[in-house]
């Protein structure tokens, strides 16, 4: 990941090697040699919060920010912080935690496992019995490392772009307690930031050919509140029948998403949800 870091800003001439005396003739070495990018010395860097940097956040901390004001020249200081801080919050300090030896997961009794982006990259690693070289395996992951990256850089300018959208929605609502968004976006992400207050319980959005109702979720990580129960799993007639809505299509059995066809028809799910007790 700290090499696709450094492919957004360079044309990169990869040496993989431990040599000393190559290492030496190198612009920039990361995660071995000793110096700034390598974490593996006793006087470890740390984030605020006691997650210590790996070569990749080290790499994204030194460079990620021209990455981000790369991408566009027209973001504010603030914008470019706020970018950065996200893509290490979510994406890069993960990375570095397992790189430094910390579980991310807590073990509840599971009996299931969770691939990660660390576990999807060391995939590319070639298996005991095959004869594809180290390097064809390490560009390979970096390959895929990128499109993971730009990504998640995608997906953040898009939330900032929409947050405009999202604010004029909020202002003319004309129930406190639901959002319409005529143009649906990543109103999940910037929502938390404009309804300080927790106001908002359910959004409204239109899909391709339908509009949905969707429950939002606090800064608890949980449901405002669930769609009614007895919408649970239903589809067409059988949800139809009990929310008195002809055009009903389908309600999630997790209650946290219910859709109808025309958008008199959710508006009527949103006030039967609201009024249930």
């Amino acid at each position: 990941m700290a090499t696709a870091i450094l492919k957004e800003i360079y044309e990169l001439d990869i040496i993989r090697t431990r040599d000393p005396e190559a290492l030496n003739k190198r612009e920039i070495v990361y995660d071995v040699g000793g110096g700034e990018f390598d974490h593996h010395g006793i006087d470890k860097v740390y984030r605020d919060d006691d997650i210590p940097y790996a070569a990749c956040g080290l790499i994204w901390r030194a460079f990620g920010k021209t990455v981000i004001s790369n991408y566009d020249s027209d973001l504010t200081k603030n914008e470019i912080e706020e970018i950065h801080e996200h893509v290490d919050r979510i994406l890069i300090k993960g990375i570095d935690a397992l790189d430094n030896g910390i579980g991310l997961f807590e073990d509840r009794g599971k009996k299931f496992s969770l691939m990660h982006i660390s576990s999807m990259i060391s995939s590319f690693n070639p298996v005991w019995n095959s004869e594809e070289s180290e390097d064809t395996a390490f560009n390979n992951a970096v390959t895929f490392a990128s499109t993971i990256l730009k990504n998640v850089l995608k997906r953040k300018f898009a939330e900032l772009k929409y947050k405009d959208t999202l604010k004029q929605a909020y202002n003319q609502r004309e129930k406190s307690e639901v959002l319409i968004l005529e143009v649906d976006g990543p109103w999940s992400e910037a929502l938390p930031e404009i309804d300080e207050n927790e106001e908002v319980i359910f959004v409204i959005y239109k899909r391709k050919d339908s509009y949905a109702l969707q429950t939002v979720r606090g800064s608890d990580g949980e449901d405002r509140r669930k769609l009614p129960e007895s919408w649970g799993g239903k589809t067409d007639e059988k949800l139809a029948e009990v929310t008195g809505v002809k055009d009903a299509v389908f309600c999630h059995t997790g209650l946290f998403i219910a859709v109808a066809k025309s958008y008199e028809g959710i508006m009527k799910m949103a006030d039967i949800a609201l009024n249930v007790e």
